[in-house]
């Protein structure tokens, strides 16, 4: 198991009043982690790593139209 943290920023976000109870939730089951911020977090990071996984998130180059640095769409 790595003993290094990871570089962060923390960042404020708004979440409906039902998903914080949720978490507070997750949070007494144990399961995801021992508090609300952590809890989102977690699932924050899996969530996003899940979606670049999958390929449901991806970063495109706005200079290309196609995203690929091809302007045709055909790979030319």
């Amino acid at each position: 198991m790595a003993t290094e943290k990871a570089e962060t920023d923390r960042i404020p976000i708004t979440l409906a009043v039902s998903t914080i109870a949720y978490l507070e939730r997750l949070v007494r089951q144990g399961t995801h982690g021992t508090s609300v911020p952590g809890v989102a977090r977690t699932l924050i990071e899996e969530g996003i790593r899940n979606a670049i996984k999958d390929g449901l998130l991806a970063i495109r180059d706005p200079l290309r139209p196609n995203g690929n640095g091809n302007h045709d769409g055909n790979g030319k």
